[in-house]
């Protein structure tokens, strides 16, 4: 049993929330509460995923069997094939996407590892856990961070090619990197350099034909200064979540009260409500009835 569920706050208590992520301070309330307050653990687990989150998944592990335990890319590549193999699409254009992610999964792989290897040679450590327990919020942040060295930690961002329907089916257009770093990725890195003080941070992006590392010497945005101006803007996120759950009281309807839906997402059947089982969806309407 995790003892840390001892001391966090009354008001996440009262919705068994055990702690906190960055991951969590990114998406929409409405679907912070569908996630985490109306399902329950198995019904989350089993929420519809998509070919980006999956091939993500599968990037990373590569990543990390090169990179941590010297793996060739062949050698890393079994040890997910599984996971492509039962790869279940929501739909035919996530299957087609899919398809692209795959083939052209060794060339974005190896993107990311020659941005890693321009950081520096270390022994890498992959997806360690930490736990931060920040000034003013009655629980803690949870992390696993991709990789920590000797000197530096860093996060892999995939970008992957979209695809576009055309009058003869689909169109596959890659993508290239970004020029700065997403700002949700700012609000990681920040936290995470709270987690490691001593160590410098990087962002590796790869796609299969393009690729950019940001570190603090080439990125302003990964300067300590600015890097605490993300982290603050962290906190006021997660404290506004706080003041939602202390005025529900442990009351479902009451905090769903002050997470504003938009049900225009649901009839669109838009990214957060693909595939969402149809029980699901009602259970959440009647949180508004």
């Amino acid at each position: 049993m995790d003892n840390r569920i001892n001391i966090v706050g009354d008001c996440y208590k009262k919705f068994d929330l055990k702690h906190t992520s960055k991951s969590q301070n990114t998406i929409p309330d409405d679907i912070r509460f569908r996630n985490y307050i109306l399902l329950t653990k198995k019904e989350k687990a089993n929420l519809p995923t998509n070919c980006s989150f999956t091939g993500g998944t599968i990037s990373h592990e590569i990543i990390q069997a090169m990179k941590c335990q010297d793996k060739t890319y062949a050698e890393a590549l079994k040890l997910s094939q599984h996971k492509i193999d039962n790869y279940e699409a929501v739909d035919t254009k996530d299957e087609l996407k899919f398809g692209h992610i795959v083939s052209n999964l060794e060339s974005l792989v190896n993107n990311h590892i020659e941005n890693i290897n321009e950081i520096g040679k270390q022994k890498w450590d992959a997806e360690l856990e930490y736990t931060y327990w920040a000034k003013g919020i009655a629980t803690y942040f949870l992390s696993y961070v991709d990789l920590v060295g000797k000197t530096h930690f860093g996060d892999i961002k995939n970008v992957f090619g979209t695809l576009t329907k055309t009058k003869a089916g689909f169109s596959y257009s890659k993508r290239k990197c970004p020029r700065v770093p997403f700002h949700s990725d700012c609000l990681q890195i920040a936290l995470y350099s709270k987690l490691l003080p001593k160590h410098k941070p990087f962002l590796t992006y790869a796609s299969d034909s393009d690729r950019v590392v940001f570190t603090e010497e080439n990125c302003v945005e990964l300067r300590k200064e600015n890097l605490e101006y993300y982290y603050n803007e962290l906190i006021i996120y997660q404290k506004c979540w706080e003041k939602k759950l202390e005025l529900a009281n442990g009351d479902i309807k009451t905090l769903a009260m002050l997470c504003r839906p938009d049900f225009s997402e649901i009839r669109k059947n838009s990214f957060w409500w693909k595939g969402i089982d149809s029980t699901i969806i009602e259970r959440f309407r009647a949180c508004y009835e």
